[in-house]
């Protein structure tokens, strides 16, 4: 098990705001080795929605093949994960 502080690392302080910085940080995450990642969002005080989009979409293509885990998410961070998921069931059933 591999388990990340995102306050920690030397993309995010205690925000993650760029599209681009995550999608950086998740692509160095898809190349690890263990099959159970925990990502530490302590400290984490936002996320922005383009962030949180980014992140939804690497953890629907790689949850198939590794168990992605969050913990210590505060309300905020919470919600916007919820907004992003939401609009995605929505576009899918839409689409069928």
């Amino acid at each position: 098990m591999v388990k990340i502080i995102l306050s920690k690392s030397d993309k995010f302080g205690n925000q993650i705001v760029t599209r681009n910085s995550m999608k950086f940080f998740l692509d160095k995450l898809s190349s690890a080795s263990s099959k159970e990642i925990v990502l530490d969002f302590k400290d984490i005080s936002f996320i922005s929605r383009s962030c949180a989009d980014e992140y939804i979409k690497w953890k629907i293509v790689f949850s198939a093949k590794k168990r992605i885990t969050e913990v210590n998410m505060n309300n905020e961070v919470r919600m916007m994960f919820k907004l992003v998921s939401l609009q995605y069931k929505r576009n899918l059933s839409l689409a069928v």
